[in-house]
């Protein structure tokens, strides 16, 4: 049984970096944003990421994050997988109206998952969705990215 469930979870890729984009969706800042991923595996199911995201203006509030998460990766078919993250970030947020501007920046907790589709050994697609816990400012993250892995 435990073999099995190693099988199950390991997905042959340790030491792996890869990079992506990806295009989001803030509840709390209510708009779109852009970023830029870059990943590393550290086991062959433990792969660490670190981020960047840039959610556009809306209402004079514009916001980015810097994140650093943990995913581990279930094998649930061929090239298709599952993970719950969780993690850490950094977050600015920058209200500017009339002349005027303040800027409130927070630590963020963030605790979510997602599914990755790998269409090729090098090339994948992944949905994902993270709650980030941050004071007077938590949001729910809804995702959509593509990346390659080298």
């Amino acid at each position: 049984m435990c073999v099995a469930l190693i099988s199950i979870c390991a997905s042959a890729q340790k030491g792996t970096p890869a990079l992506g984009v990806n295009l989001s969706y803030g509840t709390e800042i209510e708009n779109i944003g852009i970023g830029v991923k870059g990943q590393y595996f550290l086991t062959d199911a433990l792969r660490a990421e670190a981020s960047f995201d840039y959610f556009l203006k809306k209402d004079h509030v514009s916001m980015w994050d810097v994140n650093l998460n943990l995913h581990y990766l279930f094998d649930v078919a061929d090239n298709a997988y599952v993970y719950p993250l969780a993690g850490i970030g950094y977050t600015s947020w920058k209200a500017s109206a009339y002349g005027y501007s303040a800027t409130d920046n927070k630590i963020a907790i963030n605790l979510g998952g997602g599914f990755q589709y790998d269409f090729t050994d090098t090339m994948f697609f992944n949905v994902e969705g993270k709650y980030q816990i941050i004071d007077e400012f938590d949001q729910f993250v809804i995702g959509v990215g593509v990346g390659f892995k080298f």
